[in-house]
């Protein structure tokens, strides 16, 4: 997990659990499920109410039938990052991951990428660049920046325990 491209954090997970409707058993879900959801799916299979301050949801919410899952839609978003402090062995980053577009950010380096995962899944071409930035790019290049700032920054603030994770889908 040290690089923000989607052969590291894409990973595919697969699930048994007897309480799954037989509908779901062997289905396909491209939900984004995160490493922080593993935590809360175990307390919810075995009936213990999570801590307040703990990230991620329960992944249950996704294949078993309640009225919680149908009033709080799943994450569509994700900020992710990766802190290191030798940057000459390894680089920073951090990205705000969506289903159609990635925003990647090199502290180190002061340098941003654009992905359109739609065009683009191997993300091999950088829409921040040169030869490929037009206003289309940089409109989106925008607007996925200011959204990545804005979760660092709630990420970041020290006061965090008065954040309901159950709403911020973007970070829980």
């Amino acid at each position: 997990k040290w690089y923000p491209y989607q052969e590291s954090i894409r990973v595919p997970l697969i699930i048994y659990d007897p309480r799954m409707p037989s509908d779901k058993v062997g289905t396909l879900d491209d939900s984004f499920t995160l490493n922080v959801d593993l935590a809360q799916t175990i307390l919810g299979a075995a009936g213990v109410r999570r801590d307040e301050l703990m990230q991620g949801r329960d992944i249950s919410d996704l294949y078993l039938p309640n009225e919680k899952n149908e009033n709080e839609p799943w994450r569509d978003e994700f900020f992710y990052e990766f802190p290191y402090w030798e940057e000459d062995f390894m680089p920073s980053s951090t990205a705000l991951v969506r289903k159609d577009w990635k925003y990647i950010y090199w502290p180190y380096y002061n340098r941003e990428q654009l992905f359109n995962l739609v065009d683009d899944p191997m993300e091999l071409n950088d829409l921040n660049s040169d030869n490929v930035l037009n206003y289309t790019n940089e409109k989106m290049l925008d607007i996925m920046s200011k959204r990545h700032d804005e979760l660092k920054a709630l990420l970041h603030n020290p006061n965090y325990s008065g954040i309901n994770w159950d709403n911020c889908s973007a970070l829980a």
